[in-house]
């Protein structure tokens, strides 16, 4: 699969005349991560992660065209959406701390978009097996809650 999304990713990226040095994917949990190496990061990130948003969107339809199937694809650029990612962990590993030292039986994260909710719903699920989280809220204003099962 990581060919594949390789592929997929390079013939996108030359489509758009992007310039790149090279495209390393690899793959954690069944979660593929592309990350894009280029001397001109900014043009590929886009103004707030936009087009770095498209590019992604763009490939994981590519890829359902070609295979029927969702995958679950991050498209990074210069690891310019990991250094986010653990900032946001980071500040969650701060509220689930929180919830522990204080006996809190839940807590609420503040509000953030649905990318970043799901890497949040990730973490937990994959380090604390006596919580869960879920999504509460609506638009701008949904948040995580986290809380024990």
């Amino acid at each position: 699969m990581e060919t594949i999304i390789q592929k997929a990713l390079k013939l996108l990226l030359d489509k758009f005349g992007a310039d790149y040095d090279c495209v390393t994917i690899t793959e954690e949990h069944g979660q593929y991560r592309a990350n894009i190496e280029c001397s001109t990061p900014a043009r590929l990130i886009g103004k707030n992660g936009e087009t770095l948003n498209a590019i992604q969107t763009l490939l994981k339809n590519m890829l359902y065209s070609q295979n029927n199937e969702n995958l679950f694809v991050c498209v990074d650029v210069d690891h310019y959406r990991k250094d986010q990612e653990d900032r946001m962990i980071a500040k969650a590993n701060k509220f689930v701390e929180m919830m522990k030292e204080r006996n809190l039986g839940e807590i609420k994260l503040p509000p953030m978009p649905p990318y970043f909710r799901r890497v949040v719903h990730m973490w937990v699920l994959n380090n604390f097996p006596e919580l869960a989280s879920d999504s509460v809220g609506e638009g701008s204003a949904r948040a995580v809650r986290v809380f024990y099962k």
